[in-house]
């Protein structure tokens, strides 16, 4: 599973005198998402759906670890679900696979989902009813791993007794690389100048989903479905609303089967979080090589605890 990068620009400005001030960006690529994709033989990136726990949703799910650089973070998430007024501690495992030594920074991080499933970060000093840091403790806050080493990070959430602690709660424990900052050599550069340094860094994203158990997680309808020629190509889109007030995690895929010669295929089956109140675009890749003809597609989200699915039919003309 990959994980979210961080490049982080410091800008060192030097004046007559060379005294330094540090502007920091961080630039969070969102690389990995909530959503994984899975071929018709329900492999997950290689591994195996039964080697995974019956009822994901109840436990810790752990697909593959999340690792750059040789270093691995391990789970990529959590699906908690922690009645009012009592707490869980959930362990994260950092390994440095690295002939150096690598220190990290560890914290909670809040995060809103536009349609397209795309994680938008948030202010941390915007009220937020939905933030699960509100609730979590990270011990420890900062590591020092060497070449070959491996530690533990334990993230307790203790979920209140009042009326928010009904509700569910989301974000990203954030495991990111700290680098020193270097001196800049401005010696040749004579008078007054600006000069500039970049320390890549990377960070990873592990995703924390809070559903307590009276919320109602499998309220997903399909509010659309058709084919689109996006960019040369074609694809079905199936647009998803979740109307109900707990995360929802689902499955989603397309049959289409040619009407006149009853050819069928699959299309890559996904797997993908809704949060609550958010409407989401599902795109699914056409083969290049389908042949010409009309077809009819069903489309399907199936949800891992509930007795019934949702479907929606259309047909489309291949040329």
């Amino acid at each position: 599973m990959r994980g979210l990068i961080t490049l982080t620009v410091f800008a060192a400005f030097y004046f007559t005198s060379y005294s330094s001030n540090y502007i920091t960006s961080n630039q969070i690529l969102p690389l990995d998402s909530p959503d994984v994709a899975v071929d018709s033989s329900k492999t997950i990136e290689g591994v195996n759906t039964s080697t995974l726990p019956s009822d994901s949703t109840k436990n810790t799910t752990t697909t593959n670890d999340i690792s750059v650089k040789g270093v691995a973070v391990s789970p990529s998430h959590f699906h908690l679900h922690i009645k009012p007024g009592e707490e869980k501690t959930v362990k994260v495992k950092v390994t440095n696979s690295t002939d150096s030594k690598n220190s990290f920074r560890i914290r909670m991080v809040d995060f809103a989902m536009d349609n397209n499933g795309k994680t938008v970060f948030l202010d941390p000093n915007d009220s937020n009813s939905t933030a699960i840091s509100r609730w979590a403790n990270i011990a420890p806050t900062f590591v020092e791993l060497e070449a070959g080493e491996s530690k533990q990070i334990n993230l307790t959430v203790v979920v209140p007794s009042e009326q928010e602690g009904y509700k569910a709660a989301w974000g990203v424990l954030m495991v990111e690389q700290e680098k020193p900052r270097e001196t800049i050599d401005v010696s040749n550069s004579g008078g007054n100048s600006v000069a500039f340094g970049v320390i890549p860094t990377f960070a990873f994203g592990v995703y924390v989903y809070q559903n307590p158990p009276n919320v109602k997680n499998t309220s997903v309808e399909i509010t659309g479905f058709k084919h689109e020629i996006k960019d040369t190509l074609n694809t079905m889109k199936i647009t998803a609303e979740n109307t109900g007030d707990g995360i929802a995690y689902c499955t989603s895929y397309i049959d289409v089967t040619n009407l006149k010669t009853g050819y069928q295929k699959r299309l890559l089956v996904k797997r993908f979080t809704i949060l609550p109140g958010i409407s989401r675009d599902f795109l699914f890749l056409l083969p290049n090589d389908l042949p010409p003809g009309e077809y009819g597609a069903i489309g399907v989200i199936d949800f891992q605890e509930a007795d019934e699915i949702q479907a929606a039919k259309t047909k489309f003309v291949i040329n």
